[in-house]
């Protein structure tokens, strides 16, 4: 039967030779010992009980935010800050402690305390990143780990700041695409609504008084504003259901699956969608292999990261290929979504024993190359979305001409 574990209060010196206290569960002064060598700490002083666990206490209570309220600018600050201070020969937990306290994110810094806590345990530091899976992804525990196998940890971070800084930079960037023909529906959207619901029923007013009969385009933009102007809150409702279920059935992988598909067959944005995820499963699968990390590890984690049905398939076949010896370049070929220059700069990276510094690479150009094709979308999308709206404007007044043209005719007889 197992020992109960105690808590033991320590004192300690780290390798720099300060003096560094905290708390410790262990089931003897033996196992601390053996704990605090494991940590790289000379013991000084033990003791049972809770003297010295003030510094660990210190962390805040759960300010019960929830941790999708963590920004990507939160995760940056607190590799850079940590890879600072580690850099700077202070010991990992006294700097996990003091990085917690500087992080504007409460909710991250309450995390970041409890994962010094866990350290000053006895666990390691990807260990304890890992009790906290919402809020460290695997790709940044396996990086970690990484680091810590090879103690290069203090440029691990610096590399996860990096690669997290320019993925948020690709996604702002697609944002960007998206924003502008949204708000050019929405105002498009908003000035037919207007028309049909308040300029066009005072016209047919006029049009009935005058006993002029109205032709069916005009009635059935009539019957239309009506329509809004009586049943606005069953549209709006039943768009918000619509909205509900479209995305509740990308939650379903099947679904979820086709409606991938779909995106990267539509021209214009399936070609865009199709490069961001060649640059991210690129730039992904780089950082990793130069870190450290298994390839087949590295392949599992990128099919993660990439979070598309179809690509991850891909991914997986090139896991598969990995497994049994063959090159990542063969499963790939066989995929149109992956192009033909980024599929040779991988073979040419493997056979030269430079697949890092390759697909990092391939994954600048992509990146480039999404951020103009961006551009040209924009191009695009202006030129088309004013001539559908010039379009619709001109069925409107036309439907609003056509009668007034015969009262015309009626008064002139």
């Amino acid at each position: 039967m197992a020992k109960a574990e105690n808590e033991y209060s320590y004192k300690a010196r780290d390798n720099a030779g300060e003096l560094v206290t905290g708390v410790i569960e262990a089931v003897s002064e033996q196992d601390v010992l053996l704990k605090l060598r494991g940590m790289q700490y000379t013991p000084v002083k033990i003791m049972l009980g809770g003297m010295y666990k003030a510094k660990v206490a210190s962390a805040p209570k759960d300010p019960s935010v929830a941790p999708k309220a963590i920004k990507i600018q939160d995760m940056v600050l607190f590799c850079v800050n940590l890879s600072s201070m580690t850099g700077a020969g202070i010991p990992l937990i006294g700097a996990i402690n003091v990085v917690a306290d500087q992080l504007t994110n409460p909710y991250l810094g309450y995390v970041v305390h409890k994962v010094g806590k866990s350290v000053s345990e006895g666990s390691s530091f990807s260990e304890s990143l890992e009790k906290f899976p919402k809020v460290f992804s695997k790709f940044f525990i396996n990086m970690v780990r990484a680091g810590e196998i090879s103690g290069t940890m203090n440029n691990v971070l610096k590399t996860m700041a990096v690669y997290m800084e320019q993925q948020e930079n690709m996604r702002q960037k697609v944002r960007a695409a998206l924003i502008y023909p949204i708000i050019l529906m929405v105002a498009g959207a908003g000035v037919i609504t207007l028309i049909l619901t308040f300029v066009m029923p005072q016209f047919v007013m006029i049009f009935e008084r005058s006993g002029v009969p109205l032709p069916l385009p005009t009635r059935i933009l009539y019957g239309m504003g009506m329509g809004v102007r009586q049943f606005w809150w069953l549209i709006l409702l039943g768009g918000s259901g619509v909205l509900f279920g479209i995305k509740k059935s990308l939650e379903i992988p099947v679904t979820r699956a086709v409606w991938d598909r779909i995106f990267i067959k539509m021209p214009l944005i399936g070609s865009l969608t199709c490069h961001v995820m060649v640059a991210r499963f690129a730039r992904t699968l780089g950082f990793l292999v130069n870190a450290g990390v298994p390839l087949l590890r590295a392949l599992a984690i990128v099919k993660e990261v990439i979070d598309h049905s179809v690509f991850s398939n891909i991914v997986q076949e090139v896991a598969n290929s990995a497994e049994k010896g063959e090159g990542l370049n063969r499963p790939l070929m066989k995929h149109a979504e992956f192009p033909k220059d980024v599929v040779y700069m991988i073979s040419v990276g493997e056979e030269s024993g430079q697949l890092a510094p390759m697909l990092n690479k391939a994954a600048d150009f992509y990146e480039n190359k999404v951020e103009f094709e961006i551009r040209g979308l924009l191009v695009y999308i202006e030129p088309i979305f004013i001539s559908v709206l010039g379009a619709v404007v001109g069925v409107i007044l036309a439907s609003v001409l056509l009668p007034m043209f015969d009262m015309i005719k009626t008064i002139q007889h």
